[in-house]
């Protein structure tokens, strides 16, 4: 009957101590990676672009081609619109 309370006995704290470790090891955290990257593209359609630096928040201006992209588009609005969509 000793064995037997002695085997349950050690095998409750087995699992008591594995749960715990669990606990300890999941709660602590690690380093976090930064997913943010450190630099920021933005094409201005002109003949430069913006490299944003996240970390210092330097700004510069860099040439990205020879002419300015053409950003004319064209519409055709109906002023005689009644409120009901015709699809195409």
């Amino acid at each position: 009957m000793k064995i037997q309370k002695n085997f349950t006995t050690g095998i409750l704290f087995g699992i008591c101590g594995v749960l715990l470790l669990f606990v300890i090891t999941g709660t602590t955290k690690s380093e976090m990676v930064n997913l943010k990257p450190n630099y920021e593209f933005h094409d201005l359609k002109t003949t430069q672009g913006i490299i944003f630096n996240n970390i210092t928040g330097e700004i510069k201006y860099e040439k990205i081609r020879e002419e300015s992209l053409d950003l004319k588009e064209y519409y055709s609005i109906d002023l005689n619109h009644s409120g009901s969509f015709t699809q195409y």
